[in-house]
């Protein structure tokens, strides 16, 4: 990072720790008000959708206008979001440990049925990029033997009938994805065998035939999660390597014959996409503080990039790269760089969110006003008849860490000289763009359920 001189960065630090310092009133089911991932859909290019821990936040406009849908029953808890393809672009979630979905922007919403009713347990889902009809879900089923179970759906997602892969009693199944250049190809990441190996199964024919890999030669012993399939490459996966040491960034071909390990963060890692254009960009810990890093060359190499945001999750979109962050350590939740990180626009602060989304005004309502009463935003965006408009605030953008005015106001950003990240814990288990892994800390939901039920099968706990 490019240092500043010595007055400024003291001002800048003063201020940055006064901002966390402020009293934080506001909670979404215990947790102060913070994004998760994010969704910028190809072929809406004015549409971004936020999610958050207290329900969506979403722009028609490019970011001029927000509006927000509060979590429903339905969503309590709601994590892993994602779209599916045209022309439903059906909304999907994971909410105390069961698949929902949505094909009305989140006014309303239904839980799959089939093989995920009764005491099945979701664990993780993922839409056919090619196909919204497809889906597959990795699940946790109770009964006599504890097991995971993928399971996939051809009316997208409303019921799972078909079982494509059965884990073995006692493994874990961390991660599910299909490949967009070859939807035939379907992986699925595991803690394998009594080692706890970790394994990379491989279907190319659909489900139909498995192969399982051991890594631990390559990687070592540590737990490892989908990042992403190359959309362009359905033969190259690149996995998240959790280990005690820090995370890893991993990247197997040839069915898992060539791994690399290109990329190694001292702390955890919190966010991945690879854009359009084959850019790599991975975000995490290290030393303690916020790293960036791009990789041009198709992650033979990684250079740092200086001065980022505190980044949640990251998605991209005809060169744009969109982040959700961390609204605990600056007043913004959203960004966007035109120029593949180097440099930062500052888009939604919480505080700027215009009205509820008109078809669940009656259901937000309490939950408008309480965050209101806490402050997170203005009463009268709470009212009945609360006109969607531009909010006030100047363009800012975000350089080298530091601050940037417009027309003689300046806003306080992220300042690189604090860390954004105090330790791997901090780094949040979702994201978006790049579905790392899942939230952990979510005490109360279903997703804590599934988590002892899966240590109940282990007999040990897990990392």
């Amino acid at each position: 990072m490019v240092g500043r001189g010595s007055k400024g960065a003291g001002t800048l630090a003063a201020a940055v720790t006064a901002l966390l310092l402020m009293p934080r009133a506001a909670r979404a089911n215990g947790a102060f008000p913070n994004g998760q991932s994010i969704l910028a859909p190809a072929d809406r290019p004015g549409e971004i959708v936020l999610a958050t821990n207290f329900g969506l936040v979403a722009t028609e406009d490019d970011g001029h206008t927000w509006t927000y849908s509060c979590e429903q029953a339905i969503t309590s808890f709601g994590r892993l979001y994602q779209m599916g393809p045209a022309p439903t672009h059906r909304l999907f979630a994971i909410a105390q440990a069961q698949l929902v979905y949505s094909d009305d922007d989140a006014c309303g919403w239904a839980t799959a049925g089939g093989a995920l009713g009764g005491n099945t347990l979701c664990e993780d889902a993922f839409v056919d990029p090619s196909d919204g009809t497809r889906v597959l879900a990795a699940a946790l089923a109770g009964g006599a033997g504890i097991l995971y179970t993928v399971y996939e759906s051809t009316d997208g997602g409303a019921t799972f009938d078909r079982a494509l892969y059965t884990a073995a009693p006692g493994d874990l199944v961390t991660g599910i994805e299909i490949a967009a250049s070859d939807p035939m190809t379907v992986d699925v990441a595991l803690s394998h065998g009594p080692e706890d190996a970790p394994t990379l199964a491989r279907s190319t024919d659909g489900g139909v035939t498995w192969a399982l890999t051991d890594l631990t030669g390559a990687v070592g012993t540590g737990q490892v999660r989908i990042l992403a399939i190359d959309p362009t490459d359905a033969d190259r996966v690149f996995l998240r390597v959790l280990t005690a040491a820090g995370d890893t960034l991993a990247i197997v071909t040839n069915g898992g014959a060539t791994v690399t390990t290109p990329l190694s963060f001292g702390g955890g890692m919190g966010a991945f996409v690879r854009t359009s254009a084959g850019t790599l960009l991975a975000f995490g810990s290290d030393g303690g503080s916020s790293a960036l890093y791009r990789s041009t060359d198709g992650g033979a190499s990684f250079a740092p990039l200086p001065g980022p945001p505190p980044i949640l999750a990251l998605a991209e979109r005809a060169g744009v790269i969109y982040a959700a962050t961390d609204s605990t350590l600056g007043p913004y939740a959203e960004a966007t760089s035109a120029d593949e990180g180097a440099s930062w626009t500052p888009g939604l602060a919480f505080s700027q969110v215009a009205a509820i989304q008109p078809c669940v005004k009656g259901a937000c309502q309490s939950d408008c006003l309480m965050r209101a009463q806490q402050q997170q935003w203005p009463a009268a965006i709470c009212s009945a008849d609360a006109p969607v408009s531009d909010p006030p605030g100047a363009t800012v953008v975000v350089t080298d860490g530091g601050v940037a005015s417009d027309a003689g106001t300046v806003v306080l950003l992220h300042d690189a000289s604090i860390p954004a990240v105090v330790d791997a814990s901090d780094v949040p288990r979702t994201a978006y763009g790049c579905r790392c892994a899942t939230t952990d800390a979510r005490a109360g939901s279903g997703w804590a359920v599934l988590l002892l039920l899966a240590a109940l099968a282990r007999g040990r706990r897990r990392r």
